[in-house]
């Protein structure tokens, strides 16, 4: 499969933006950035050298198809990062580019910080989203509904530093 992943730039924000004001992108999602304006500063606070985020860009076939990125990074406390991934293009949703851009980018990030775990988060009906975290070897630890949307929590141990989880439970809040 033709998956690179490359640095983003300011250009990828903008059309990253753009392209995920989709209804049906934007009801799959949790996002919560509010404005293009917002999400520019974040993205120039990424770069710095203590940023509390690390992201790249997703190409399938030489051509710019979504984000990856965690944010929340504790190299301190709990060791770990939390984990988004999007593909915008919607025709190429099923393909397995998410899956595989995600086994890349958790090495990447175990390699790249001092962390033990990566959790994600998605909607309990974006079953998509839940295909691809377990196809990249993430486990359900928890089931929980805020603002009245059930979602599940996910995680991935780093095997080089920490042993595998073994529990899957699911929890109500």
């Amino acid at each position: 499969m033709d998956i690179i992943l490359k640095t983003r730039t300011k250009d990828h924000v903008m059309i990253f933006w753009e392209r995920t004001q989709d209804e049906e992108i934007r009801r799959l999602f949790p996002f919560s950035i509010e404005s293009l304006e917002e999400a520019l500063i974040l993205f120039e606070e990424s770069l710095k050298e203590d940023a509390l985020s690390y992201g790249k860009v997703i190409y399938f076939e030489g051509r710019y198809v979504g984000d990856i990125w965690c944010y929340g990074i504790d190299e301190s406390n709990e060791k770990m990062s939390m984990l988004s991934v999007v593909i915008f293009e919607k025709d190429l949703w099923g393909k397995g580019i998410a899956t595989e851009a995600t086994k890349v980018f958790a090495k990447e990030v175990f390699n790249k910080f001092d962390i033990e775990k990566i959790g994600a988060f998605t909607y309990s009906n974006n079953y998509g989203s839940i295909s691809l975290l377990e196809k990249a070897g993430f486990i359900k630890v928890d089931t929980f509904v805020e603002n009245g949307i059930e979602s599940e929590y996910f995680e991935i141990r780093n095997n080089n530093k920490v042993g595998s989880i073994r529990n899957n439970h699911t929890v109500a809040r």
